[in-house]
């Protein structure tokens, strides 16, 4: 799936289930929240050299989306790189010599997998929080969110790549086995882009109905999981994934 595609996806996902919360997160959690997303829907791909994450600039964005993405978009390369050679090289290798060989390093292989992600989040986190002390800078709070932004818009990432013919194997190492859809991601195919604004509504329909309804955000909370639910069974089912 193409960059653009991913954090229109992902960012809309990560809001729908924020936007209940908007009244109770500070302004500084949520911007952390919504980077940690942006990020994390690119970085499963530091596996390859030409994905988006190593550019300062995800091409295909519009509007809104693509002045946000490009204010965040400079610190990128810093975390494509960070993920590439501090995380999925050195597991990669790891992998290879335990397997003898078998198991080499190659695109949608140990980045794309639940222990990819629990490994690309639990090493960066690592990596970023010794950088921060060296700097001098503590904001727990803060960073946790940014770290779980992070880690949900990498688990999105890979639901995201299982909607196409290429496919995710989950348990990667310990199963090849594929969970693939039929999901074509150029242009042609309006499925990633109706899906991206179908969430993009059901968020912003959340938003309002916090801001300006007044209604429970216990009750929108409900609201808004049973639309990303619904929704993400939806576009499996039309990816045929």
């Amino acid at each position: 799936m193409r960059g653009d595609q991913h954090v229109l996806i992902t960012l809309f996902s990560g809001g729908l289930l924020i936007a209940p919360h908007l009244a109770v997160i500070a302004p500084t959690g949520i911007a952390a929240l919504l980077f940690g997303l942006f990020v994390g829907s690119l970085a499963p791909d530091a596996d390859a050299t030409d994905a988006a994450i190593f550019h300062t600039r995800v091409p295909g964005l519009r509007g809104v989306t693509r002045r946000v993405a490009d204010l965040a978009g400079g610190v990128l390369p810093v975390f494509g790189y960070l993920i590439r050679y501090g995380v999925y090289f050195p597991v990669a290798g790891v992998f290879w010599l335990i397997s003898g060989g078998r198991l080499r390093a190659g695109h949608r292989g140990v980045l794309h997998s639940l222990l990819g992600v629990a490994l690309s989040t639990a090493l960066t986190g690592l990596y970023l929080m010794a950088a921060l002390h060296l700097l001098g800078w503590a904001a727990p709070a803060v960073f946790t969110l940014g770290l779980a932004g992070f880690g949900v818009g990498a688990l999105l990432h890979l639901a995201e790549d299982s909607c196409t013919p290429g496919g995710i194997a989950w348990l990667y190492p310990l199963s090849q086995r594929r969970v693939r859809g039929r999901l074509r991601t150029g242009r042609s195919d309006l499925r990633p882009r109706l899906f991206a604004a179908a969430l993009g509504s059901a968020m912003w329909a959340c938003v309002l109905l916090v801001a300006w309804d007044g209604a429970a955000a216990e009750a929108v909370a409900e609201v808004s999981l049973f639309l990303f639910f619904a929704l993400w069974t939806f576009f499996w089912l039309a990816a045929r994934t």
